[in-house]
């Protein structure tokens, strides 16, 4: 089988790699036991797990009776590459154009404007 390397993360996907990166490593139980009601079934975290390590997401290692699933991607390297995706794709590469554009929606608020400028002075 050949593995999907590099490939984004589906909303589904990217929930069950926040609370394996939160866990650090977990079998499904240890997952299911972690999402929000209404819990998903056994075979559908089981199916992700699967499609998280064809991807290169996660790998597993056979404990007692069960796989035991970790993190093979670093959250924060996954999040720059999300972040820097989405600047290009949809701010030109130009962070003032994506503080532009939360400004202009009123998303900022005064609390996050001072502690911009504040990283900005740095």
């Amino acid at each position: 089988m050949q593995k999907k390397k590099n490939q984004d993360l589906t909303r589904g996907e990217e929930q069950i790699m926040q609370i394996l990166w939160a866990l650090g490593e977990g079998n499904v139980k240890d997952i299911i036991a972690k999402t929000d009601e209404p819990k998903p079934a056994y075979t559908t975290v089981a199916t992700f797990m699967k499609i998280l390590e064809e991807k290169g997401f996660v790998g597993r290692k056979f404990v007692g009776r069960s796989f035991t699933y970790y993190p093979k991607v670093d959250k924060q390297a996954y999040a720059a590459r999300v972040l820097q995706s989405a600047l290009s794709g949809y701010f030109n590469n130009s962070i003032v154009e994506l503080v532009a554009y939360y400004n202009g929606m009123e998303a900022i608020t005064e609390e996050e404007r001072t502690a911009l400028q504040e990283v900005i002075g740095k």
